[in-house]
């Protein structure tokens, strides 16, 4: 993906997700903000390597009522929409060898208004069949953070290989 489909991407996402929270939204992005953004990322990457559903579940936005499901995870190979086909695809992903390792000292945590954030994240993926060792690939992994009522949840995933 081209850093102008990215940006694109970034900007329609945005858009989508900043009407349905705006019972939640705060005047301001602060720090606090900024940390705990990148707190629920790498609790999304513990649960991940530890094929934890329930630490993913924990992760991922929930609808407002009356909303659209704000969950998507986009790939190269497959695009997932709801919360529910981004669940099942880690039920099947979890199944085999998977490990997700950010680099820690890379990550940023770019606000784009005061309840979304992207999140960009330098990330080793382990990836194999179950039993296997898997092979590792370098990902740029870009999310995106909505403020909720239950604070800080993952919206939108989108991993870009860097081959």
């Amino acid at each position: 993906m081209t850093a102008s489909k990215l940006t694109t991407l970034a900007a329609s996402v945005f858009l989508l997700f900043s009407s349905p929270i705006k019972s939640f939204a705060a005047d301001t992005f602060s720090a606090t903000d900024a940390q705990q953004v990148r707190s629920l990322f790498l609790r999304q990457a513990t649960a991940e390597t530890a094929h934890d559903l329930a630490g993913i579940d924990g992760v991922l936005a929930h609808a407002a009522p009356g909303q659209s499901d704000p969950v998507a995870f986009i790939a190269r190979a497959y695009r997932f929409w709801g919360r529910e086909a981004v669940m099942d695809h880690f039920r099947t992903t979890f199944a085999g060898t998977w490990k997700f390792e950010p680099d820690q000292d890379s990550i940023r945590v770019v606000p784009m208004g005061p309840d979304v954030a992207h999140i960009y994240a330098p990330t080793k993926i382990t990836i194999g069949a179950a039993g296997q060792p898997g092979t590792q690939y370098q990902f740029l992994v870009n999310e995106f953070a909505i403020r909720t009522a239950e604070g800080w949840r993952i919206s939108t995933i989108v991993p870009v290989p860097t081959q």
